[in-house]
C-alpha cells in the first residue's frame, strides 16, 4: 500500500481530486466571496496548474520529447494570459 501511495501518478491524481472538491466546495457558498479580481486569478491560475498535471502525467508528456513539454507549457502560457488578457479588458 505505502508502494502505491509514493507512486507520482497516484499523488497528482489526489492533489487534484482535492483541488476539484475544494473548488465545488466554495462554488456552493463555502466561503462568502464577492466575484472580484483576485477571485478570478486564482481560479484562473488553479485551472492552469490542474490543465498542467493533468497533461504532463495522465497524457505523459513528462516522458515526451523536449520541444514536445515546452510547446506545451508555451501553449498554457499563452492560453493563460490570453484569459487573464480578455477579463482585465473587459472590465
Amino acid at each position: 500500500m505505502a508502494e502505491y501511495l509514493r507512486n507520482p501518478l497516484c499523488q497528482v491524481w489526489a492533489f487534484l481530486s482535492a483541488m476539484t472538491l475544494a473548488s465545488w466546495w466554495v462554488s456552493q457558498g463555502g466561503f462568502e466571496f464577492n466575484v472580484n479580481v483576485l477571485v478570478t486569478v486564482t481560479v484562473l491560475l488553479v485551472s492552469a496548474l490542474k490543465v498542467h498535471l493533468v497533461v504532463r502525467y495522465f497524457m505523459e508528456v513528462n516522458v515526451a520529447p523536449r520541444w514536445l513539454k515546452r510547446t506545451m507549457n508555451a501553449w498554457l502560457i499563452v492560453l493563460l494570459a490570453l484569459l487573464l488578457g480578455f477579463y482585465f479588458f473587459s472590465l
